[in-house]
């Protein structure tokens, strides 16, 4: 009897689809920020401010997307692996980072003119809660790694012989 292989559309597998494009743009905007730190002209320092709000835009938008389809593949695969810790963990992690950024977000979003007394403070906390935000990006992906990697989350196991290829 010849195995089956299943869909590439099964809902466990939405999730690694969509969280690329956040990963890569959130990760963008903390080096982004930390860069600009270093710049002296004026030309420079706008395009990478300007770079930084299009990417935590994207991010942000997009990463509480794979948060979703993360929770979607989260009740299918916490039975199929060995250490449901590590699904836990880098759960919480991809919570509390996108929240981080989501607030950066925010600072960023809200009109100078409100804060004005404040945006250097702002500028401070937003730098400071980047930083923090890719450390927990990082630690996030390692988690989500270590849950492909080691325990095979979401991937499909042929058969010894690979028959299921055969046409």
């Amino acid at each position: 009897m010849i195995a089956e292989i299943p869909s590439l559309w099964r809902e466990e597998v939405w999730h690694p689809l969509s969280v690329h494009l956040p990963i890569v743009t959130l990760l963008l905007s903390s080096l982004s920020a930390i860069v600009n730190l270093a710049v002296n002209n004026k030309i420079y320092h706008l395009f990478l401010k300007q770079m930084v709000f299009v990417m935590l835009t994207i991010g942000v938008l997009s990463g509480w997307i794979a948060i979703y389809t993360g929770d979607l593949a989260y009740s299918i695969e916490v039975r199929k692996i060995c250490d449901p810790k590590v699904l836990q963990e880098h759960q919480w992690w991809s919570y509390t980072t996108m929240i981080v950024y989501s607030v950066v977000l925010f600072l960023n979003v809200i009109p100078n003119f409100i804060v004005l007394k404040f945006s250097n403070i702002k500028k401070i906390v937003s730098l400071f809660l980047l930083i923090a935000a890719l450390f927990g990006l990082l630690y996030t992906g390692h988690l989500g790694a270590s849950l492909v990697y080691q325990q095979g989350a979401g991937t499909y196991n042929p058969s010894d012989d690979c028959s299921e290829f055969e046409k």
